[in-house]
């Protein structure tokens, strides 16, 4: 991942600062061996700083644009297009003005209304609190009561609704309804409290009958927990491959090695207004930030743990982030800073430079401390490339002063250090969080960047051109799976990039080269295994029956009529009838497993694939093309537990 983006204005910028220094100025710069001191040279250019010109700014919102949008959504309401009215107010509530506290009320509460109608009452009872929140007028109370009534009539909760219905007939004294209209909505409520209470005994015992059922089952087994490392899993270090991932025992295929949150995670601008800022979940009614209209948030959880932390630094400034082509690894090196205190920092200085690996594995995700070690390759970089981060960080600083981070210069030398060392360490460690999109239900779909986030664990793995893993993403949360069977004491591999069953040997390097400094030596590059369409369909690729003591492989023409094969290596003899059956067992499963993924039986299809390849395991060794094809559809099919969307929905 790259700092900058062609099409921005810090390109243009950089360009314009570099040939303005003379060359024993660079040469003064290039002679650093510091990050504090490299940005303490470049921010103290002050024509620099000053030509930046940056400025807070809370575009997007205003209520004449407001009403114009409001008025669109009830025009929609009023036409029972619900759907259409609930876009035209979200757009409505992400214009309204913070100052504007009762008209963002009025919104909530028309936008609950909304929500009514499309059935999606939890959604409903949630605008219907913060619309009380924010302020509801007192002679309209009734409207929010009644409707709060029917959400919960809807889920069945009878005796919430029974309070609710009350309330609706005290909320109507304050109303300024005609006497008619009044009367009837009296009348229609009382109905209900007359109706209700023979429900809310039925309930009672409904819940005493689940709440019994739900003791005898308390010994199910238990979800996996929210963070999840598998115990075989463990970190190696060599001088040449630095930390990676080994396993302990024998992992077989689809087993959850890791599930874990970022230290850091953002979003691009693109996906900004459509997921949540925070947690990555897509959004259809989003929560706004009080000041900006530039970023959403799924819960009221949300948008506090944001607005406490990096948000209420980063609100005003996300446009010219976006605007400068600053890439996703610039937004997350600035976040690695707004997501906790200077304070914070302050007190890490002394602990940074001598961290062990075992205090650093100890640590939690969200700790600085877990990420700081993380490679960099500072030693191999030249001075313009030195000079571009630190440019960089010298424009994230300033959106860090003007917005409150930070306070005396020295302290902010420290900061801008830190923010040239997260991008370098974010080029290498940094993974793309992608959604499955489909245009439509029947689409195959496409896996879509949508955001950057930093994995601690996930950072330590090597890369294979033939990896063990597969990873998929639910929000911003990563899940590794294995997609093979691996041996104990074996590297725990995932991809970085370019596969070799699609991309030749000579580019992966060339491309795994440039982008993370290292000539790859996996099995593929080192044996230069063939690409998908090139491996031969006439040949089958045996495993020894020589066991642990042999691993030749013995390749055999799929027309062969000698069925007991000698190896050349150990002498003994393979029978290879025995794998040719085990083949045709494969080609019912594999078609089995197709059908049911075409039909969206995910964890049934997964099963299928899991054992055809279990068994292709046994008398296989790859590069093989059902191998392979099996390998892809263990895959497709866990990409189906992560994020997806589609964009068109299946009409009934």
């Amino acid at each position: 991942m790259e700092i900058y983006h062609k099409d921005g204005t810090f390109p243009r910028y950089c360009d314009a600062v570099r040939k303005s220094l003379d060359p024993n100025k660079f040469n003064e710069f290039a002679q650093l061996t510091s990050n504090e001191e490299r940005f303490r040279f470049v921010s103290g250019l002050r024509s620099i700083v000053d030509e930046l010109q940056l400025k807070r700014e809370y575009n997007g919102k205003g209520m004449e644009q407001a009403v114009a949008l409001k008025t669109l959504g009830n025009k929609a309401f009023q036409a029972e297009r619900w759907n259409e009215a609930l876009v035209f107010y979200n757009k409505c509530y992400l214009s309204t003005p913070k100052e504007n506290v009762q008209e963002k009320s009025i919104i909530l509460a028309n936008r609950s209304a909304a929500l009514y109608h499309l059935e999606k009452y939890d959604l409903a009872l949630r605008d219907i609190q913060r619309a009380l929140a924010h302020q509801y007028p007192n002679q309209m109370m009734y409207k929010l009561t009644e409707r709060k009534a029917r959400c919960y009539l809807a889920k069945k909760d009878y005796e919430t609704a029974l309070e609710c219905f009350k309330a609706t007939v005290t909320a109507l004294d304050d109303s300024n309804l005609p006497l008619e209209r009044r009367q009837k909505l009296e009348r229609d409520a009382q109905i209900m409290i007359n109706v209700l209470p023979k429900n809310v005994e039925t309930e009672k015992r409904n819940k005493k009958k689940a709440s019994a059922k739900a003791a005898q089952q308390a010994g199910q087994p238990v979800k996996v927990p929210d963070h999840f490392v598998e115990q075989a899993l463990w970190f190696d270090e060599t001088p040449d491959e630095g930390r990676f991932a080994r396993t302990s025992a024998d992992l077989k295929p689809n087993t959850i090695l890791l599930l874990e949150r970022p230290h850091v995670s953002a979003l691009l601008e693109d996906y900004s207004l459509d997921h949540c800022a925070h947690c990555f979940k897509r959004v259809s009614v989003p929560i706004a930030c009080p000041l900006c209209a530039d970023v959403v948030f799924c819960s009221d959880e949300c948008e506090a743990k944001a607005n406490a932390t990096y948000h209420r630094y980063e609100c005003g400034f996300l446009p010219i982030l976006w605007g400068s082509g600053a890439s996703i690894t610039c937004h997350m090196a600035l976040r690695m800073i707004t997501q906790k205190s200077e304070e914070y920092f302050l007190k890490l200085k002394p602990e940074l430079a001598g961290l062990t690996n075992e205090q650093i594995d100890k640590l939690p995700v969200d700790d600085y401390r877990k990420v700081y070690k993380l490679v960099t390759h500072e030693s191999t970089r030249s001075p313009e490339d030195f000079f571009q981060r630190t440019l960089m960080a010298t424009l994230l600083n300033v959106c860090l002063t003007l917005g409150g981070y930070g306070n005396c210069l020295q302290e902010q030398n420290y900061i801008g250090g830190l923010l040239v060392h997260n991008l370098q360490l974010l080029q290498f460690n940094a993974h793309e969080v992608s959604e499955m999109i489909r245009e439509t239900p029947d689409d195959i779909g496409k896996s879509t960047f949508i955001g950057g986030g930093l994995y601690p664990t996930l950072a330590l793995f090597n890369h294979s051109c033939d990896p063990g893993v597969t990873r998929y993403y639910r929000g911003n949360q990563v899940c590794v799976r294995t997609v093979k069977n691996i041996p104990a004491d074996s590297m725990v591999a995932e991809n970085y990039g370019p596969l070799f069953t699609q991309v030749r040997r000579d580019e992966r390097r060339d491309t795994l080269l440039n982008q993370y400094r290292f000539t790859c030596q996996c099995e593929p590059c080192t044996e230069n295994w063939p690409l998908f369409t090139e491996m031969d369909p006439s040949i089958i690729r045996f495993r020894c029956d020589g066991g642990k003591i042999c691993s030749n492989v013995l390749i055999i023409p799929a027309a062969v009529n000698d069925f007991m094969v000698k190896c050349t290596e150990c002498g003994e003899h393979t029978n290879i009838m025995k794998g040719l059956k085990s083949l045709q067992d494969t080609d019912m499963l594999f078609k089995s497993a197709t059908r049911l993924h075409s039909s969206g039986e995910y964890e049934t299809a997964l099963r299928k694939y899991v054992e055809m390849m279990e068994t292709m395991s046994e008398v296989l060794v790859p590069p093989y093309r059902d191998y392979h094809l099996c390998q892809q559809g263990l895959r497709a099919c866990m990409l189906e537990f992560g994020n997806r969307f589609t964009k068109t929905v299946a009409k009934k």
